[in-house]
């Protein structure tokens, strides 16, 4: 019966240990989500300034292009 017992409160005891972590992890998982959306900020805006770079330059190539043709 004592093992019985003993068995029985193991879900409460996860429980509550459960419930003292989840507010860390939760701190954890907000910490590594804002610093991966700081590198995705950077990694986009330098995309962004390569595709304006990408643009302009065929924008400037068929420009060309037109004038020197017939």
């Amino acid at each position: 019966m004592k093992e019985q017992n003993k068995y029985d409160q193991m879900p409460s005891v996860l429980l509550d240990r459960l419930q003292r972590i989840l507010p860390l992890g939760r701190k954890v998982a907000d910490d590594i989500v804002c610093e991966e959306t700081e590198i995705l900020e950077k990694v986009t805006q330098r995309m962004f300034e390569v595709m304006r770079k990408i643009a302009e330059f065929s924008y400037n190539y068929v420009k060309g292009s037109r004038q020197s043709g017939p």
